[in-house]
């Protein structure tokens, strides 16, 4: 609005408190007039299809407006196909994700010729400007578009007065400004997911890893891609790479043999291995203290921060992380002797021992907090000994004794007691609603599955449909029985 003010436009704009999972907790909208007559009576709401210039920091928020039919007949549309997720998107344990096509072709059909959905945070990072300048390059595409087409200089002023990072803001300005101009910024940058190449994969995990595990990545893959073929490759390019990051080369051979052993078992098929092998190494790589601290002190991530945020040079940047570990995760890293002890010891004085948690805040990149967060990741050292270690071992071998199980009753209850691994997933209070839900499809869903065929229904359909209620989010299994309810009454026998 500055910027167009010091152009000699009459202009008045509002924040409306909306939602933002990019740029704070408002929508802006502005009324805009060339000249200097009569002052203009203005609304400080936006009319649906009377709107003649979009402007989207985050594709989900341009999707917000383009459905909200707020845009004129000849409306241009600026929007940033960077995706930033939504809580709603993160919230479901799997298939949560937005469908970004979908606004893609709304915005093509809508404004056809008068669209750039671009992906803004990869424009300024190629020119080395920090992602956040992804606002001054939306902005100066808006001003070169049809909408505007106004001259640079009174935006350069604007930028200027508000001095928060004048130089990389106006650089990141003339991006967008002479691509427009010129005819270079493309009109859509939205992207499909393209199929992976599962050697692509395997070279790029590999190169992840320390010189030492290298080799054992490849013999272990290569010696994997003999037994199980090309099916499994990708799903075990992935899974060797994270258990091998997470813990050791033994891990991975841990993990190999245990799919081996569920390959042999009488019935097992393609699909029931597969799906095995894949939960499996999600299961065996929980995120306990250690593995939260390797994380967060790895060199990419201080790197990715330093060039999201333009940190150059010796400018002085700090990272802090906020951390609530609850009794149980602290307790579950030690080793299982040592951590009875403690717990005995703390019941004896605290009554809710159990329900103490320690908000903590480390500075990750300074001496004394990396010191410590690098300490807590070389607990991974005792991870065998833990207690959690333990327990997680315990799940495991009750998780594949119901395989073996439901193997034996057929093969596609097996192939669905090894699918319901998806299930789990999350850590604290979500992985503890996650396995309450999936011992629950185990022990009560997959029984009345099973009677249900008996009765005329699809397997297939009821426990793909029964998964996909658990998996979506944590502690759903009332859902699930309410659909099982509903399927026994539809198919009751007359």
């Amino acid at each position: 609005m500055h910027g167009l003010l010091n152009a000699g436009w009459r202009a008045t704009s509002i924040g409306l408190l909306g939602l933002s999972q990019r740029a704070g907790t408002v929508t802006y909208y502005c009324e805009a007039i060339p000249g200097q007559g009569k002052t203009p009576i203005t609304s400080v709401f936006a009319t649906p299809g009377d709107v003649d210039l979009l402007i989207g920091q985050e594709l989900l928020e341009l999707g917000r407006l383009v459905f909200g039919g707020f845009a004129s007949s000849t409306c241009s549309i600026i929007g940033n196909s960077t995706r930033y997720l939504t809580t709603m998107e993160k919230m479901p344990a799997e298939g949560g994700i937005y469908d970004s096509s979908i606004i893609a072709r709304a915005v093509a059909e809508l404004a056809p010729g008068r669209h750039n959905v671009v992906d803004a945070q990869r424009l300024v990072l190629e020119a080395g400007l920090p992602a956040l300048t992804s606002n001054a390059l939306l902005l100066g595409a808006a001003i070169a578009s049809p909408a505007f087409d106004l001259p640079r200089e009174p935006f350069h002023e604007a930028i200027r007065e508000s001095e928060v990072n004048v130089k990389a803001s106006i650089a990141a300005f003339d991006i967008g400004y002479n691509r427009v101009k010129d005819g270079t910024l493309p009109r859509m940058m939205v992207e499909g997911q393209a199929p992976v190449d599962g050697a692509e994969l395997a070279r790029q995990r590999q190169g992840r890893l320390s010189e030492n595990q290298r080799k054992d990545y490849d013999r272990l893959l290569s010696h994997a891609a003999v037994t199980y073929g090309p099916r499994m490759h990708l799903i075990l390019a992935e899974a060797l790479y994270r258990l091998m990051d997470y813990q050791d080369t033994q891990y991975a051979e841990d993990f190999l043999e245990r799919v081996a052993k569920m390959a042999k078992q009488p019935g097992a098929d393609a699909n029931l291995v597969e799906a095995y092998a894949q939960h499996l190494s999600n299961w065996m790589t929980y995120e306990d203290g250690a593995r939260v601290a390797q994380l967060k002190t790895r060199p990419e991530r201080f790197e990715r921060i330093k060039q999201e945020f333009g940190v150059t040079g010796d400018q002085r940047f700090v990272v802090t992380d906020y951390l609530v570990p609850d009794m149980e995760q602290i307790l579950g890293g030690l080793p299982k002797p040592i951590a009875n002890l403690a717990e005995k010891i703390g019941r004896m004085f605290k009554s809710d021992f159990d329900a103490m948690k320690f908000p903590i805040q480390v500075n990750t990149n300074g001496f004394w907090g990396y010191a410590t967060m690098r300490g807590i990741s070389m607990l991974k050292g005792v991870r065998r000994s833990s207690r959690r270690y333990g327990h997680e071992q315990i799940l495991l071998a009750r998780w594949e004794a119901a395989i073996v199980t439901n193997l034996k009753k057929s093969p596609q209850l097996g192939a669905l007691a090894a699918d319901a691994g998806r299930i789990v997933k999350g850590y604290g209070r979500v992985r503890t609603d996650a396995l309450n839900d999936f011992w629950i499809f185990l022990d009560e869903g997959l029984p009345r599955i099973e009677r249900l065929v008996q009765a005329g229904g699809s397997m297939d359909t009821l426990g793909s449909k029964a998964l996909a209620l658990l998996a979506k989010e944590a502690a759903s299994a009332p859902m699930m029985r309410a659909f099982l309810d509903a399927e026994e009454q539809r198919i009751k026998p007359a």
